[in-house]
């Protein structure tokens, strides 16, 4: 049985930062369907902010049974896009499956 860990990729990671977004009431549905969605979208294009930051770290931990360290020396707290949020979850996939 294999026990390969799952794939961190830019459409699974799009999809939840969707619904992120769109479980929060105060948000704009029409802005997030306008929004372009891809690996070079800048984070604040889509309406994410620190709120959505910290409901979406939770989500991927639960989800690739990663720990995310939150914190102000931490890389994912300089990402900017859609892809460098991928980069830095798919770093912490591939630390834990390695370990």
């Amino acid at each position: 049985m294999s026990s390969e860990a799952p794939k961190v990729t830019i459409e699974f990671l799009i999809e939840m930062l969707k619904q992120v977004i769109e479980e929060n009431p105060s948000r704009d549905r029409g802005a997030i369907a306008d929004a372009a969605w891809g690996p070079e979208t800048l984070l604040e294009e889509t309406g994410f902010n620190s709120y959505d930051l910290v409901e979406i770290i939770f989500k991927l931990e639960d989800h690739f049974s990663i720990e995310i360290d939150y914190n102000a020396n931490n890389a994912i707290n300089d990402v900017k896009t859609i892809g460098g949020l991928r980069d830095e979850i798919a770093k912490l996939v591939d630390k834990k499956q390695a370990a």
